[in-house]
């Protein structure tokens, strides 16, 4: 039986688990009204009744001293509300947008500069050159001050609590992340994602499709030494782990990728309430 990799962060016990309430309550309002059972995003009711509390959030988030964050935790919660907070003001921002991909928003989405503790950083620098540790985003050197900002470990969970507004990504937790439910939070988003058709479907011939998350990240799923097949298994429930476990087993992501049986798959569908 393989060692499967624990999640990097063990987000070490802090002394002191310091709130954030100037960043957690709002955003735990606008979250809590607007994200629904779906995963979908009612941005309408965002816009008409929720737009301040954002705003307020946004603002904190932009003028945090980031010397305060002194636990991975604190780090990484942190950085996964900013990431979501200014991903929905995104979609305010271009509010007749329905594809990401068709309407081809991905510069403007993801590499403008956008005001995160004192810093203009992009919402692909806060993935890559913070919460993935990469040296280069976008082809560009990480800034040393972005750097800085960094917890000292990748966790590979975090790639279940962003959300890009996308149809195809893991939906929105309907609260802020705060560091001291961090790892329960990221346990149980993992596993929800596990178990749900946006990680892997079967189709009636048997083929597969994986989310692209596991094709993009899968040096971040593999880098304990397990192979992406197996670290997805052990989160998968029991039973649907029976299901998909000969396709999966013992696998690695250069297995999965070289199969014509399996498919990589991301829909790029704004996740606007129906």
């Amino acid at each position: 039986m393989p060692r499967l990799l624990l999640p990097a962060l063990v987000l070490l016990a802090p002394l002191a688990v310091r709130a954030q309430p100037a960043i957690e309550a709002p955003l735990s309002r606008v979250l809590r009204a607007v994200v629904e059972d779906d995963g979908r995003v009612d941005y309408r009711r965002l816009a008409a009744a929720h737009r301040d509390d954002l705003h307020a959030a946004l603002g904190a988030i932009g003028r945090q001293d980031v010397a305060a964050l002194r636990t991975d935790a604190q780090k990484v919660a942190f950085f996964l509300n900013a990431y979501n907070a200014h991903a929905l003001d995104r979609v305010l921002d271009h509010p007749d947008a329905t594809n990401l991909e068709r309407d081809g928003l991905f510069v403007d989405f993801f590499r403008e500069p956008l005001a995160v503790a004192g810093e203009l950083v992009t919402l692909d620098q806060l993935e890559h050159g913070v919460l993935r540790r990469q040296d280069r985003a976008n082809g560009a050197p990480v800034s040393p001050p972005i750097r800085r900002m960094r917890p000292s470990a990748v966790d590979y969970r975090v790639h279940v609590a962003l959300n890009c507004a996308a149809a195809a990504c893991p939906p929105l937790l309907d609260r802020a992340y705060t560091a001291g439910t961090l790892d329960a939070d990221l346990a149980a988003r993992w596993r929800a994602f596990l178990g749900s058709a946006r990680a892997a479907r079967l189709d009636g011939s048997g083929r597969l499709t994986l989310s692209s998350i596991f094709d993009w990240f899968a040096e971040d799923f593999e880098a304990g030494g397990d192979p992406l097949g197996d670290v997805i298994l052990a989160g998968m429930p029991r039973q649907r782990a029976a299901t998909y476990r000969r396709h999966l087993a013992g696998r690695s992501a250069a297995d999965l990728r070289a199969d014509d049986g399996v498919t990589f798959a991301y829909d790029w569908t704004v996740n606007r309430a129906r």
